[in-house]
């Protein structure tokens, strides 16, 4: 099936912006679409805590863009938000906030286009796209459409993460930093408490990612009923 190269637009979403940042995710397939059940919670209550607009949309039966592997429709919703909004937080389905009280917009820089964590592996430091922020920049708008068009990565083992690791500069099959490109300034990389793994981990993070598979659901059950004892303690 040919790919298109042009971010589809949204035109079927109607949705009215109250706030200048949201919080966003979607999920299809069972497994992950259970996973968002127990992130969206944690999600909605962190958004509107810190006076964000959330979107969480469970798609059990439809997709963004049924010619790509499901990852590529965070970069439809992401883009399609950001004409609405000036700042654009995604995290996948499969993350999930343990700690609600630090506001993710005072580790950001207003004039940096797009910020993420990179995880470290060994000496590598990997960016991962599992928790992605973007402000609303003309960069911006490039880089997803650079992202987008970079169709080569299309069923990539790491999909749209691997086309921007290429943009700014890495080799996509050893994951190592291979120089600076002209978009390697427009990312910045903040703390992994915000984007926390297994084999990565913050001593207290914010967000936990269960990034690789399998997907242990009933640690994130566990995770899930913590943050509402810690809701329920503030």
């Amino acid at each position: 099936m040919k790919k298109s190269t042009n971010i589809p637009v949204l035109s079927s979403l109607k949705w009215k912006r109250r706030e200048r940042t949201i919080l966003c995710s979607l999920a299809t397939g069972s497994e992950h679409l259970e996973m968002l059940g127990l992130m969206a919670p944690t999600a909605a209550y962190y958004a509107q805590l810190h006076r964000m607009d959330s979107l969480l949309l469970p798609l059990p039966d439809k997709r963004l863009d049924p010619s790509r592997p499901p990852a590529w429709d965070k970069i439809v919703l992401i883009h399609h938000m950001l004409k609405l909004y000036e700042t654009v937080i995604w995290i996948d389905a499969d993350a999930i906030f343990c700690d609600p009280r630090k506001d993710i917009r005072t580790v950001l820089n207003t004039r940096t286009p797009m910020h993420m964590v990179a995880h470290r592996t060994g000496r590598r430091k990997i960016p991962n796209t599992g928790v992605w922020i973007c402000r609303s920049l003309p960069k911006t708008f490039e880089m997803l459409h650079h992202i987008w068009n970079s169709t080569q990565y299309v069923d990539h083992r790491w999909w749209e993460q691997a086309a921007l690791m290429e943009l700014i500069g890495y080799d996509t099959e050893s994951a190592t930093f291979r120089g600076a490109t002209p978009y390697t300034p427009h990312v910045r990389f903040i703390d992994r408490e915000w984007n926390s793994r297994s084999s990565d981990c913050a001593v207290n993070p914010i967000i936990y990612h269960y990034c690789s598979k399998p997907k242990p659901i009933d640690d994130m059950y566990r995770k899930y009923v913590a943050f509402m004892q810690r809701v329920l303690q503030m």
